[in-house]
This record gives structure tokens, C-alpha cells and sequence, in this order.
């Protein structure tokens, strides 16, 4: 039997056309399935990339370095050696070397601070792939500094890819190691715990979770008490070191940042690693401060914070704040807030700051 053509026989009986069905959208991934969820966002993020008008993004160059490793591998590594006369803000990073270890003992609450010498402290900055914890959260970016022959040598190693961690965690372990004495801001609830989380899935072993650690973070809530209206390290740097960061990237973006230069190569690494450059110095100007080796200088239209010491009448400064200062605190000669002389010099001779 010939089916019959429904379209003629509604137009002979002025049968009106049935309306068209509407469409069925995709059903949500069930609570629970991840392999279905991250399928429906890949189909959404690929719709994304066909409609877009920009098309492919720009490669995103590593800055220049070397290539470091061991047994486990290579990785990617940059070190700088920082000048005697160099400056981070308003700050000379030469009082990171002369620190008075009795007044870092007295902000430390601990005896053992008297005997710490600027020889055996590492100055530590990580970036991770996320603020949170647990043996997800990758640390991509290790920014270190220590003292080698007189002078500040700061150190970066990053992970061109995931494979490269245990190479990675193998140096840092030797330089862990060599200097004894972390120096970071919040690195004691937050740096150390990352690490130690990292070493123990690739079943290694390295001085981190230590009693002997100087958290500036808290000794800068000590010492400056109420005199700042936080302590966060950019508020900080603007009241203590004259620094003003100008088109930095905040350590909030980082992590995503990672994950699209991981993906194609696109996301700003570059700038992530100028911001960890930066936290590095600021640890060695904030160490030299705290320690009573230079005055506090704020950028203009602030006003530096006293430092309040327990048990410290007159903290004697043991390197002179940088003359002719302004009226408005700013040293003669300085550089424009938000810019550091720290100039350090790779192995080719390429400047460390911008």
C-alpha cells in the first residue's frame, strides 16, 4: 500500500499543518557524573571557540633561562644575581643581609631567632594551581632566594608541564637542604603545607615542615600592630617598602593563567613569573626592616608605620635609610613608586627587573 501524501490531503480538507515540535534540549548531566559534565562543558567551550571572532591567541614565550634537572629530568630554571647596590621600592635589599638576629628573635617569640644568620635563610614564594589544599593543587612556580658570596641570588623554576615536578622537587630539596631557614608571608599555613603535600606523592623527604621558619607575615602584624589598615603584602609594601605594583598580575589569576599556557600556550606565564619575582624581593626588603636594618618608607601620600618591638626600647638601624629624602618620604634619586632597582642578571646578561 502507497502511503498517503499527508501534506496534499490537509491542503484538499483545509486540515491546518501541526505545529513543529520544539526541540529537545540535552539532558543535565546526572549529580555525580563527572565524565558526562566535563563532556557537556567541553562541547560548550568548543561552540565558544568556533564562534569566536579573534581566532587562536598568541604564544606566550617563557622568559629567558636554562635548563635545569637531575636523574628525574629537565625543567625550567632562571637565576639572577642581585647587585649590593640595588633597591626594591625605597628599600636598599643590602639590609637583607644585615638583619639584627635579636630583634627578629624578640617578633619570632623564640630564642632560636637569635642565632639565625642572613647565610642560612630561603626566601620562598610559590604559585600553585589553586588556593586550597589537598594533593590536588600542583605547585607550578617556586621562586627562591638565598646568599651566596655576599650577595642576593634569586632563583625560579617552573614546570613546563606536569611531568617535570619531580625534577623540580628534587632541587628544591637540596636547596631546602642547604638553607635551613624558610623565609616567606603566609608560608607557614599556606607555602610549606603545599610543598609538603607535592613531596610526599612522588615520595620524597626535605626539611620543610620545621620549627626554625620566619613568617613575615606574622612578625609584620607584630610589629606593626594597628599602624596598617592590613597585612597583606601589597598593603605592606606600599606603607614599609615604597613599593607601588604597577600592571602586575594578582596571585588570584595564576592559576588560570597555568592551565591556558598548559592547554595552547597562551596564558600570561610570563607576567605570573614577574609577580613572583617581585613577592621574592619583597621578602628580602620586608626581612631587612622587620630585622631593624632599614626604616619603613611609604610611597607618597602615606605614612610609614612605627616598628613596635617587645622588650626592644630603640631599634637601632644598621643601614641607613637612602638621603635626601622629600618632603613626602620619597628618597632623591629614587625610582617611580611601584618600580624596583633590584637589576639581577641572567647567565646570557639579561636584566632581572623591568
Amino acid at each position: 500500500m502507497v502511503a498517503p501524501d499527508r501534506d496534499r490531503l490537509r491542503r484538499a480538507f483545509r486540515v491546518p499543518a501541526a505545529p513543529a515540535a520544539a526541540p529537545v534540549p540535552e539532558a543535565a548531566p546526572a549529580p555525580g557524573d563527572l565524565r558526562a559534565f566535563l563532556r557537556a562543558r567541553g562541547n560548550l567551550f568548543g561552540a565558544e571557540q568556533a564562534a569566536g571572532p579573534l581566532g587562536p591567541r598568541p604564544v606566550v614565550e617563557l622568559p629567558p633561562g636554562a635548563e635545569g634537572g637531575g636523574a628525574a629530568g629537565p625543567f625550567w630554571r632562571r637565576e639572577q644575581r642581585v647587585p649590593a647596590e640595588a633597591v626594591h621600592g625605597a628599600v636598599p635589599l643590602a639590609a637583607g643581609l644585615q638583619f639584627d638576629p635579636a630583634q627578629l628573635a624578640l617578633l619570632l617569640r623564640a630564642p632560636w631567632g637569635a642565632e639565625v644568620r642572613a647565610e642560612q635563610c630561603l626566601c620562598l614564594d610559590t604559585e600553585t594551581t589553586g588556593l586550597s589544599g589537598g594533593a590536588g593543587t600542583v605547585v607550578f612556580a617556586y621562586g627562591l632566594a638565598f646568599v651566596r658570596a655576599g650577595q642576593w641570588v634569586v632563583e625560579q623554576l617552573f614546570l613546563r608541564d606536569f611531568g617535570e615536578e619531580r625534577a623540580v622537587l628534587e632541587h628544591l630539596a637540596q636547596r631546602l637542604a642547604e638553607f635551613p631557614v624558610p623565609v616567606t608571608f603566609v608560608g607557614k599555613s599556606f607555602d610549606r603545607h603545599r610543598i609538603h603535600a607535592r613531596l610526599l606523592l612522588h615520595k620524597l623527604r626535605a626539611p620543610v615542615l620545621t620549627e626554625r621558619h620566619v613568617d613575615l607575615y606574622h612578625l609584620a602584624r607584630r610589629a606593626f600592630g594597628g599602624g596598617l589598615p592590613d597585612t597583606r603584602l601589597r598593603t605592606v609594601e606600599q606603607h614599609c617598602l615604597g613599593l607601588l605594583r604597577h600592571d602586575d598580575l594578582p596571585g588570584s589569576e595564576a592559576p588560570a593563567a597555568y592551565l591556558a599556557w598548559l592547554r595552547d600556550r597562551s596564558g600570561p606565564v610570563d607576567r605570573v613569573l614577574e609577580h613572583n619575582r617581585l613577592d621574592v624581593l619583597s621578602l628580602i626588603a620586608l626581612l631587612g626592616v622587620l630585622g631593624g636594618a632599614a626604616a619603613p618608607v611609604a610611597v607618597p601620600g602615606l605614612a610609614p608605620p612605627s616598628i613596635r618591638v617587645p622588650g626592644l626600647r630603640e631599634p637601632g638601624l644598621r643601614v641607613p635609610a637612602p638621603a635626601g629624602r622629600g618632603p613626602r618620604g620619597r628618597a632623591a634619586g629614587a625610582v617611580a613608586p611601584g618600580r624596583s632597582r633590584a637589576r639581577g642578571t641572567d647567565g646570557s646578561g639579561t636584566a632581572g627587573a623591568p
